[in-house]
């Protein structure tokens, strides 16, 4: 009896502990994803409420949760280190509030855990009203010569609301930005 219990704890531990290594291997692959910040972003419409930025960020990963879930540190990222052009849709260009190469080492702890999954980018960023779902995805393909197009990876289009403005007071209050600074 006694064996029987030990063999099934032992069996269970053994599910737990890969699921484990599972679950963490597939968290290194989004934050590898993330940290290299590739990505497109783009205005989406000039219709936000006050103090907010209605984005489309184009996320890249060979997995397409991978990119969805990335879109709105993506946005995020944009609005503080990117900006983005204000063709079409009645938008207006937007300077990025910071240039990433002054302030890559001297805040990479604080945009370190800024950016963790649970961290704090998350107050100023949520899916746009009307998103059910993902709005665009493309299949990404290499072109090899005398062979079919092989798939690398996907290009997920999804639309967010970033609070801009509250955005940019807690890099300021954070000392992350002087109140001068305002990239908008």
């Amino acid at each position: 009896m006694i064996s029987h219990v030990v063999k099934i704890l032992v069996l269970l531990s053994a599910f737990l502990l890969s699921t484990s290594i599972l679950a963490q291997r597939k968290q290194k692959l989004a934050d590898k994803d993330t940290y290299e910040w590739v990505y497109d972003i783009e205005c989406y419409g000039g219709t936000a409420k006050n103090g907010f930025k209605i984005v489309k960020v184009w996320s890249y990963s060979k997995e397409k949760g991978v990119a969805t879930a990335q879109a709105k540190k993506n946005a995020v990222h944009g609005i503080i280190f990117k900006g983005y052009a204000g063709e079409g849709r009645g938008c207006r260009a937007s300077r990025p509030l910071m240039n990433r190469e002054m302030t890559e080492d001297e805040y990479k702890d604080f945009f370190k855990d800024f950016f963790l999954d649970d961290g704090d980018f998350n107050r100023f960023v949520t899916y746009a009203t009307d998103y059910k779902g993902i709005a665009d995805v493309q299949k990404l393909v290499k072109n090899k010569k005398d062979k079919k197009d092989k798939f690398y990876q996907y290009k997920i289009g999804v639309i967010v609301s970033v609070a801009s403005d509250d955005l940019r007071k807690h890099l300021e209050k954070e000392g992350v930005i002087n109140s001068l600074a305002k990239g908008f």
